[in-house]
């Protein structure tokens, strides 16, 4: 089975994508930007539940069309013998299989990973994507990256003082895990061209955000004293914090004592940051209450543009708050690329999207296509397998596979 030439370090690899939302879709799309040849496993009639979620595009959402990017979608029935045979196929070739079924399920179906994938193909890298992990008490549960940000102390310590936990907006979690798990699975690739041996990735929603989360479980640990919420700023670093402007809102960080003291001077001028109050960083979170009150008192008066203008030419670290809108026409972003305008073949004109990232300066990855709709590659892989016509019709007409007319 010839893989189909792409761009990027990661041509010539071949993953098989069989996990739905999220995590491991987005670590699969990852690897799809540099290069790699992603074969997109759905279940027939229904596909994956990102296509159904939020504001859509078609017959898709803008979820999907991001991250079923650079994929080539296929429909297969797992609960025929015929739909397994077919994966069975894919997979005897594959570099990667990623999957996010509950433990147990891939068992269930008869591919063990150890027991049946790995000796069928020694060199293959399984990612197996849970909220959980494949053991402990909790395995058996649902994995929803919520449930992740909840446990990690995320929530916990976002919000104001005087508020509830704060769950984040976005799909942190899955998009956290995501990332990790790429880097894994290009860890265990490595690893299979230095030995040959292929192996199984056990990654967890839960223990992807404990990564992230810093060093609040080891002080819990020494000191006995739980995380807190602070709102937008820093237990360790003041100031730190959002500053409502006359026209909308910044933001500015002092984590370096030269930088904190260039905003005193912008703000306050050599009175304030000569104050004692204010002369070391100990200092100014003792007092950070009269720090931030002064501090939004000088951003009032100003507009963002001016505020941001004014601490930038001053060496500070000062930026705006942006809503989806603004970012759009921020000219630093127009200027890199940093949103992609991506091919849509399957819906109404371009798509921006997030470039890829980071930038190899040699062999840059690529968006060759938004998120194609439910099928569109199955004919094509099936003949790449070695599928004579009359067979993809049988497996069509079987309801094996999907994205085919009956009869096709």
């Amino acid at each position: 089975m010839d893989v189909p030439t792409t761009i990027g370090p990661l041509r010539g690899l071949r993953i098989i994508d069989m996990a739905t939302v999220f995590a491991g879709p987005s670590a699969a799309r990852r690897l799809a930007d540099f290069g790699a040849d992603v074969i997109k496993v759905e279940r027939v009639g229904d596909g994956d539940g990102a296509r159904a979620l939020g504001e859509r595009d078609a017959d898709d959402s803008f979820y999907w069309r991001q991250v079923g990017r650079n994929k080539r979608p296929i429909e297969l029935d797992l609960k025929q013998d015929a739909g397994r045979g077919v994966l069975l196929r894919l997979i005897a070739e594959a570099d990667v299989l990623i999957e996010n079924f509950r433990p147990g399920t891939l068992e269930r179906l008869g591919l063990d990973p150890e027991e049946v994938l790995l000796r069928a193909n020694p060199g293959l890298v399984v990612l197996r994507v849970t909220g959980f992990g494949q053991d402990g008490p909790y395995a058996g549960r649902a994995g929803f990256g919520t449930i992740a940000e909840a446990m990690s102390t995320l929530a916990h310590t976002t919000g104001q003082a005087d508020g509830p936990p704060t769950l984040p907006s976005i799909a942190l979690a899955d998009e956290v895990t995501g990332a990790l798990s790429a880097f894994a699975v290009l860890a265990a690739l490595r690893h299979r061209d230095l030995t040959g041996e292929g192996q199984v990735i056990d990654a967890t929603l839960l223990e992807s955000m404990l990564d992230i989360v810093g060093p609040g479980p080891t002080i819990a640990q020494r000191t006995g004293v739980p995380d807190r919420r602070i709102g937008s700023r820093l237990w360790f670093s003041a100031p730190r914090n959002v500053y409502e402007c006359a026209d909308g809102w910044i933001c500015m960080s002092g984590s370096a004592d030269s930088v904190a003291k260039r905003i005193l001077l912008v703000v306050g001028g050599d009175e304030l940051e000569q104050d004692p109050r204010f002369a070391t960083n100990a200092d100014r979170i003792e007092h950070v209450e009269e720090l931030d009150a002064l501090i939004g008192a000088w951003t009032r008066a100003r507009t963002w543009r001016d505020a941001v203008q004014t601490l930038t030419d001053a060496g500070a670290a000062a930026g705006p708050i942006y809503d989806a809108t603004q970012l759009l026409q921020d000219e630093h972003v127009i200027a890199r690329g940093s949103l992609a305008t991506v091919a849509n073949p399957d819906g109404d004109g371009e798509l921006l999207q997030p470039a890829v990232t980071p930038r190899l300066s040699r062999t840059p990855g690529a968006v060759r296509h938004a998120g194609l709709a439910r099928g569109a590659s199955t004919d094509e892989v099936l003949r790449e397998l070695g599928y004579s016509a009359a067979e993809i019709a049988e497996l069509a007409a079987a309801g094996a596979v999907g994205g085919l007319p009956v009869g096709a």
